[in-house]
């Protein structure tokens, strides 16, 4: 019998354990002392005799010594449908994908992995953000980057940081901006993270996907493309970039990319502009069985102008949009267990380093203040085992004043780079995010048992 890894299966090693991972189809195991074997098994047909022959010979012994042991390993796979047997390949990729589909249409998150728990016990990352540039060719009203960025991360970096990621054993490589195809080596960069075994993920507004990009998309497969729609009446669409047509181009490329195989998801934060555009955004995924991501709180630039608040809705219009919406917003509510004074206040340090356009290291999403290193000088491990890093990864729900006991922080995301973009100090909360979190618990409260 021949089996290989299907091209959407990844496996990490850390000390005695190997995690496999589909993200296609969630699966996910966790296994011991098994990387001689793994190792093994490629995306490239053998026979498992082969795999047994050449695992008796790493270990210097007979064949019968190992065969059970590299059986017992490659039926786990089998039973994951993380490998593909020869005799049914095209049948078994088709029912790949048709499991695939089948498990979107039935509304799994497919968010959540056993992938977490692998990378906290061994303490190390399992994503990177690289914003290819800061410059953008939308001018969307509620971004949070200062307009006119025109840094353009180099090339040379980019494949540098991405090489340690790997050897790290990162896992996931998020390519964003700005707008990322605006980069002139984005294929590049691309084929690169594709070469290292990397799951990749971009994030774009999916303007320039042309024809040739929806081809480089369709030859790297990535996990899924993450586009920016805020309406799908291209007047409110179109008000919100500032830049007319670009509700068509979005649109067209996201049906361009769906018919061409690769997964979308569609993000969409909601403000004053398109607070009445969630049924037909809904509808417009639900047509097209890809997932909304809605947002419904919008952060502060990182120049802490909040010059974007404007568009914010207030209390009184969130309120309504949620308890209108409770499906749509529902994942949006915070986490209960995050509660207690001593608990870690939210997740940063835990999984993601980011990298900005001009090389330097900040800790999350939207916190650029944040400088925790710079890739032409340090290494990515450094800047992961790093002081910076461990300090706000020490961060608790009482270094933050009055949050650790506030009633309604089992509904508040307390969010040091909200905080610090909106405020200019990570610890100083914004009284509109205090009423967010009174408007998240009227609104879900009762879901929870409370009143």
């Amino acid at each position: 019998m021949k089996v290989r890894l299907y091209k959407a299966v990844f496996i990490r090693h850390a000390g005695a354990e190997s995690v496999v991972w589909c993200p296609k189809t969630g699966g996910c195991t966790v296994t011991q002392d098994a990387q001689s074997i793994l190792d093994e098994v490629t995306r490239e047909w053998r026979d498992v005799e082969e795999i047994v022959r050449a695992v008796a010979e790493k270990f210097g012994c007979g064949v019968d010594e190992v065969r059970e042991g590299v059986e017992a390993v490659v039926g786990e796979l089998l039973g994951q449908r993380f490998v593909d047997v020869e005799a049914t390949g095209e049948a078994d990729e088709d029912e790949h994908e048709v499991r695939s589909a089948a498990n979107l249409s039935e509304g799994q998150d497919d968010d959540w992995t056993p992938l977490g728990d692998f990378y906290q016990r061994h303490g190390l990352p399992s994503e990177l953000h690289l914003d290819l540039t800061d410059g953008c060719n939308e001018r969307c009203v509620h971004c949070y980057l200062p307009k006119g960025g025109a840094h353009f991360l180099d090339t040379g970096i980019a494949l540098k940081v991405l090489k340690e990621f790997r050897e790290a054993q990162g896992l996931t490589v998020f390519l964003s901006g700005g707008e990322c195809m605006l980069h002139r080596d984005f294929g590049m960069i691309l084929r690169r993270a594709r070469e290292l075994e990397l799951n990749i993920v971009v994030m774009s507004n999916l303007t320039k996907c042309d024809g040739n990009m929806v081809k480089v998309l369709e030859e790297i497969e990535p996990q899924f493309v993450n586009v920016s729609l805020y309406a799908v009446p291209d007047a409110i669409h179109d008000g919100i970039t500032q830049v007319p047509g670009s509700c068509q181009k979005t649109k067209a490329a996201i049906d361009a990319l769906l018919a061409a195989g690769v997964p979308v998801r569609v993000a969409t934060p909601f403000m004053r502009e398109n607070k009445g555009c969630v049924e037909e955004l809904k509808a417009f995924a639900r047509e097209r069985r890809v997932h909304l991501i809605p947002d419904a709180e919008i952060f502060g630039p990182i120049d802490h102008s909040c010059s974007n608040r404007d568009h914010a809705l207030p209390l009184d219009e969130l309120e309504g949009l949620v308890s209108e919406h409770k499906d749509v917003f529902a994942k949006e509510c915070a986490e209960p267990e995050r509660c207690a004074p001593d608990a870690k206040v939210c997740d940063i340090g835990d999984a993601r380093l980011n990298l900005d356009a001009e090389g330097r290291y900040y800790p999350c999403d939207g916190f650029h203040g944040a400088i925790i290193g710079d890739a032409r000088k340090d290494t990515l491990w450094e800047v992961w085992t790093g002081e910076a890093l461990n300090k706000l990864r020490a961060l608790k729900n009482r270094d933050f004043g009055k949050c650790g006991s506030c009633a309604d922080r089992a509904w508040c995301k307390v969010c040091p780079m909200r905080n610090f973009n909106e405020t200019g100090n990570m610890f100083t909360h914004a009284p509109w995010r205090c009423g967010a979190a009174r408007v998240w618990r009227r609104a879900f409260g009762e879901q929870r048992g409370e009143g």
